[in-house]
């Protein structure tokens, strides 16, 4: 399963309805809060997180990812219209970084090809 977290409904549903269509299993949440809740149940094999969130922030939920050892590996991809790819992010599971501005299908595709059965 893979985990889109974006506040933005309509790009989170974009992204999903791509990764659907290639065969993957995914769900969207609009928050951090129900992000963190999502991973309690089943963990994902790939994260699209957004840091922009409404409410707690995207940091917010990689803090919290990071604090368990069955959560701390799981790859995350930034995906934001705000640049953060100066950021060391690598200990918080952060294996790439995706522009909203100039982002393309097949830019989802590759990471969910390379982290995800």
């Amino acid at each position: 399963m893979i985990l889109i977290v974006d506040s933005n409904e309509i790009f989170g549903e974009c992204v999903l309805a791509n990764l659907k269509k290639h065969g993957f299993v995914g769900h969207l949440s609009k928050n951090a809060i129900d992000a963190i809740e999502i991973v309690s149940e089943k963990i994902p094999e790939l994260v699209f997180l957004d840091i922009m969130l409404t409410g707690p922030d995207g940091f917010t939920f990689l803090n919290e990812m990071a604090s368990y050892a069955d959560t701390m590996n799981i790859p995350v991809v930034i995906i934001s219209e705000k640049d953060f790819s100066s950021y060391e992010l690598s200990d918080y599971g952060v294996v790439g970084y995706l522009d909203k501005n100039i982002l393309k299908p097949e830019d989802v595709l590759k990471y969910a090809k390379k982290y995800c059965k």
